[in-house]
């Protein structure tokens, strides 16, 4: 009982390296282990294994398959797919590992600003917001771009010399190319960069502080760009990396708008967090790290503003540049009451563990079953294809597109790598489609390629209105060429007449 008064008081000083690492690798592997088995967690991860794999068969990125995400990010999963085959687990235990690393830079940034145990926290904190809600248990780009972004302002934030701010540009410049919206935040730490130059040393430091920070940002990006030069593919390079992503959204400022309300809660917990600083100093006035925290955000924020779109895996990229002034203001404060914590943060850590323990529940179950671990849709279609169809020359997945990965099928054409860059009409120029739109591109695929299997959503294209010009066309084909051949869950199953 008296533990559960007094709490447990636990000394962060002696703590190594390597002890604070394993510890953030443990954790993260436990709440995310359980969803090693999930055929897939978002359509995004599935695309980047797919792209992956494409490229771990000698295809460049955006030459046979395409998705609007730079090349690091499927040099990710063509390495692990390279190494260890087609694992589910290995590229997830490989994103576990990442988070794991990314929330060990965490804790130096934050050991460097306020202490050891004020880092400890932020990296913990780190590993639960990036793991345990929405569809985050994935690995998603935000992860892979957070484990160059952070290490990279760890040097940006200790710069003592310029092999830091090189090293600095180097890593947010990988970051980039993994994930190209933070070229925002990467650009208005830049500018921080050059202005306390200028304070402190004068405008020829400024100037030559801020090119070498921009020659290491040049860096991977040249390095992505040379493969493609030197196979005479310089333009698909430009127009799929480049190009493309400025053309992601049609603009509309309706949805501006919409992103600007959706990080309103954001906006108002940085808000207060920028007031319970100036009130208790924790950082001082104008200091370097303080402000580069707040550059970082600014320009995240700004980059989801410009794209129109705030989904719950895009958080991922604000985390870190809340974690760490929250921890570090909390850390200041003077509490004039104590909290015997033991109970409450064991009750605390059951809440925010619900989402795994139901998933190690169902795991459970499945092993009383005598079931696979494997699970979901994505996992049970291709089964089946394999089971009662046998090899099939041609497939088209408008829902569960990982079944092309596991009954060794590639997409029919570039556009439905992603199954909803179908509906994406104004990026077809930038990977040389011909066809000019969505019910054109059906068309080719329904008529020419003329796949063996089609796997949709209850007979209908899943992420376009039920009277779209598209859904009408693709429900004639269906009831003309294919029968209905099963139903797994939502995923239904058709196989072409003749």
């Amino acid at each position: 009982m008296n533990l559960f008064k007094q709490g447990i008081n636990i000394n962060y000083s002696p703590l190594k390296i390597y002890q604070v690492f394993l510890v953030f690798l443990v954790v993260a592997l436990f709440i995310r282990f359980p969803f090693f088995f999930r055929d897939y967690i978002d359509r995004d991860e599935s695309t980047f294994i797919l792209m992956g794999q494409s490229w771990a068969e000698g295809h460049l990125p955006y030459t046979t398959l395409w998705d609007l995400k730079p090349p690091l990010a499927f040099l990710f999963f063509a390495a692990v797919i390279t190494i260890f085959g087609k694992s589910f687990i290995a590229i997830r235990l490989a994103g576990t590992i990442a988070i794991a690393v990314t929330s060990l830079y965490l804790f130096k940034i934050g050991d460097r600003l306020a202490g050891r145990k004020a880092g400890f926290w932020c990296g913990m904190l780190y590993i639960f917001l990036s793991s345990l809600f929405g569809n985050v248990q994935g690995v998603m780009t935000e992860h892979l771009s957070m484990l160059f972004l952070v290490p990279a302002f760890w040097f940006l934030i200790k710069a003592t010399n310029k092999r830091h701010i090189l090293w600095a540009g180097i890593l947010f410049g990988a970051a980039a190319m993994t994930k190209l919206n933070l070229a925002y935040p990467i650009l208005f730490m830049g500018l921080g960069l050059m202005y306390f130059e200028y304070r402190a040393k004068g405008i020829y430091a400024s100037l030559e502080n801020g090119s070498l920070y921009g020659a290491g940002v040049s860096i991977p990006v040249i390095l992505t760009a040379i493969p493609y030069y030197l196979d005479n593919l310089l333009l698909v390079w430009w127009e799929s990396v480049i190009l493309a992503p400025l053309h992601y959204d049609t603009p509309d400022p309706a949805n501006n708008i919409d992103a600007f309300a959706d990080l309103l809660p954001f906006i108002g917990i940085a808000a207060l967090l920028i007031f319970l600083n100036s009130k208790k100093r924790c950082f001082p006035r104008l200091c370097r790290n303080y402000t580069y925290i707040l550059l970082a955000l600014a320009g995240t924020m700004v980059s989801f503003i410009q794209s129109g779109e705030v989904n719950s895996h895009y958080l991922i990229q604000l985390y870190p540049f809340l974690i760490l002034p929250l921890v570090v203001i909390v850390s200041h404060m003077k509490w004039s009451w104590k909290l015997a914590y033991t109970p409450f943060a064991a009750l605390l850590l059951m809440l925010i563990q619900f989402e795994p323990l139901k998933e190690y529940c169902f795991l459970g179950d499945r092993v009383l079953q005598g079931k696979s671990l494997y699970n979901g849709e994505g996992i049970e279609v291709p089964e089946y294809i394999r089971t009662h169809i046998g090899d099939v020359q041609s497939a088209f997945f408008l829902e569960n597109h990982i079944g092309y990965w596991l009954i060794n099928e590639h997409p029919p054409t570039k556009s439905v790598t992603h199954p909803s860059n179908l509906d994406r009409e104004q990026l077809y120029p930038y990977y040389d489609n011909p066809r000019k739109n969505s019910v054109e591109e059906l068309r080719y695929i329904c008529s020419e390629v003329n796949p063996q299997i089609i796997v949709t959503e209850r007979g209908k294209i899943p992420f376009m209105k039920d009277n779209s010009p598209d859904n009408i066309y693709f429900k004639d084909i269906l009831a003309k060429k294919y029968r209905f051949v099963k139903r797994i869950g939502e995923a239904e199953i058709y196989r072409r007449k003749y």
